[in-house]
């Protein structure tokens, strides 16, 4: 890479005409870019509204529809609280069967500390 580097640095400042063509050929791709960006930007859609005052409001649309919407939103807090409630019942769940094992390990725990006692002792095994 080098190589074709310092090849191509050697030819241009070698030959001042070269250096002419290689720099038009890049001021003419920077204009067709600069030229393609402000097309681009021109077809692109209207930017979305970001004010409340421009979103439309749907109490506004009349009693039907805000009185439908309040039932919906009282549908998905019952729902809310009816799915909290049973995470709320697992993690209950959960943590009593962690104390009931938590105890049968303590348990483990104790026979095996009495076992290797009586086994330093040199009593015979049970």
């Amino acid at each position: 890479m080098d190589l074709l580097l310092g090849f191509l640095k050697d030819l241009l400042t070698s030959q001042p005409m070269m250096q002419v063509f290689v720099g038009a050929a890049t001021f003419l791709v920077i204009v067709y870019m600069v030229t393609r960006a402000s097309k681009d930007k021109n077809a692109l859609p209207a930017t979305a509204s970001h004010t409340i005052a421009d979103i439309p409001q749907p109490f506004l649309q009349g009693p039907r529809e805000a009185v439908d919407l309040m039932r919906e939103l009282r549908d998905l807090a019952r729902r809310a609280t009816e799915d909290t409630s049973r995470i709320a019942e697992c993690a209950r769940a959960t943590k009593e069967e962690a104390i009931k094992q938590t105890t049968i390990l303590a348990a483990i725990e104790r026979e095996q500390a009495v076992e290797n006692r009586l086994h330093e002792r040199g009593h015979p095994e049970r």
